[in-house]
């Protein structure tokens, strides 16, 4: 079982100083290629930065890889963990070596989404050929293939990524065609289009869900400060949809995208990093 670390700030404060002196400086960030991963990983790498002070290392891979990676301390921290339903199998198996620090964005979830301009509701009624989905190892494609299953539709899933299929759906948005993709919220598709999820009468997605920030086992200690400031890290759905739209807006400038968001949002960014180095600039 992995570990919760909701007693990290009682434990933290009280060796803050002495850690400080022996902290290494460099975190090393992992992510997959999802919108709301991206986004939070870039927000979180510009904070340690510009006002922590560290190094930060990111990579972008599988959603498997970084369990995998996590678990062995070749990188340190993940912030898109979907719990307890949608990456509970990478949990089950690596679980041991992290740790959780606790949930950053409530009430997600995870499901068959089609334009809100189809008639069908359920997932029970679907009688589309195909659905399309993202990159094989998610736990959405898990959790549909599971429902093509138990629900006995017709429907293949084809396997891409978030960008072949939110192309997919745009493409089929805009002459008005049906289409089913795997889908989730929050994420920026759902404020530009009039979407909607599938009822799934039988669960099969679960009910909704969090996302965690995890670590590898021992970043508490070699990290005191950044440990603090992820478990402070906390965004809400439009907080979070506000910073996705700036990634959208500028999809090849990601700095300048997070430095707009940061800068609307000082106040924020000023609670997750109180007290946590008193001789640098705090944002006010």
């Amino acid at each position: 079982m992995f570990v919760f670390a909701g007693f990290l700030v009682s434990t933290i404060t009280g060796c803050e100083q002495k850690a400080e002196q022996q902290e290494t400086q460099t975190i090393r960030m992992i992510y997959a290629n999802w919108s709301e991963g991206v986004a939070m990983t870039h927000l979180s790498e510009e904070i340690l930065k510009e006002h922590l002070g560290y190094e930060v290392v990111t990579k972008m891979t599988d959603i498997e890889s970084v369990f995998e990676e996590l678990s062995r301390q070749e990188y340190d921290v993940f912030v898109d963990a979907w719990l307890p339903k949608t990456h509970s199998r990478y949990m089950k198996e690596y679980g041991d070596e992290l740790i959780d620090l606790g949930v950053n964005v409530e009430q997600v979830r995870t499901g068959l989404v089609v334009p809100d301009y189809m008639e069908v509701q359920s997932i029970a009624d679907l009688q589309a050929d195909t659905i399309m989905g993202i990159s094989s190892g998610a736990g959405v494609m898990a959790a549909t293939e599971e429902a093509i299953g138990k629900y006995k539709l017709p429907s293949v899933l084809k396997v891409g990524n978030e960008q072949s299929m939110t192309e997919a759906l745009d493409d089929a948005i805009k002459h008005r065609e049906p289409v089913v993709v795997t889908g989730w919220t929050p994420h920026w598709i759902n404020n530009r289009y009039s979407l909607k999820f599938l009822d799934d009468p039988q669960n099969v997605y679960g009910e909704s869900e969090k996302i965690h920030t995890i670590t590898r086992n021992g970043f508490t200690a070699d990290h005191p400060r950044a440990a603090v400031f992820f478990e402070r890290f906390k965004l809400t759905e439009k907080q979070l949809g506000a910073l996705m739209d700036e990634l959208q807006t500028f999809p090849d400038n990601e700095k300048r995208a997070v430095r707009n968001w940061m800068d609307d949002n000082e106040f924020i960014i000023n609670q997750w990093i109180r007290g946590l180095d008193p001789e640098r600039q705090k944002v006010m």
